[in-house]
């Protein structure tokens, strides 16, 4: 708990709006929750830094998602607010979510205290770099994916293909209801009987 305060209080010094926008929530309580994980209580400091609360505090606001929705919600933009779930005060809850999602970690200033500048800034653009290609790669992915159900092996159909077949099928009602019309109005004449 401990360490999540101070990782958390690292970020939000590297934010100084983030800070002020919490310093007028100072006193409140609030939990993030990344089920099925326990979730982890904090309290707002008047500097808007947060601290540990107090074992067995209430929060009043709780964040709670599963972790692949928070790895969603926090990284990628715009923010959908639908992967969080708000218990308690939702308010709270909100602006809670909202410095969350936009607070920014400045790691290669980070690692440039460890390794120095150049390092750092080489070791910062090739996680970049992984992390873009990952992506792409995960869009390509899904793209091909979805290619080859609609085309190679059509098991999903495509927007157009259902808007042709809901055509067809009117044509074919339309059609039947002009037979069974024609039918009855050569039933109902009287030299049929």
């Amino acid at each position: 708990m401990l360490l999540a305060a101070a990782t958390l209080n690292h970020v939000l010094a590297q934010n100084a709006w983030a800070m002020q926008r919490l310093a007028p929530l100072a006193g409140k309580t609030f939990a993030l929750q990344a089920a099925p994980l326990p979730a982890i209580t904090f309290t707002i400091q008047a500097d808007g830094q947060v601290k540990s609360a107090a074992p067995g505090a209430p929060a009043a606001a709780t964040l709670s998602a599963t972790p692949d929705a928070l790895l969603r919600y926090f990284t990628v933009a715009p923010h959908d607010p639908h992967l969080i779930r708000i218990l308690g005060d939702h308010e709270l809850g909100a602006e809670i979510g909202h410095v969350l999602a936009h607070i920014s970690w400045e790691a290669e200033e980070d690692l440039s205290r460890l390794f120095g500048d150049v390092i750092a800034h080489r070791m910062f653009g090739f996680a970049r770099h992984w992390f873009d290609w990952r992506k792409q790669s995960a869009l390509s992915l899904v793209t091909a994916t979805s290619e080859y159900f609609t085309e190679e092996r059509p098991l999903i159909a495509k927007r157009s293909r259902i808007a042709q077949f809901a055509q067809e099928v009117d044509a074919v009602r339309n059609a039947t209801d002009l037979l069974e019309t024609r039918i009855r109005n050569l039933s109902n004449r009287p030299d049929a009987k």
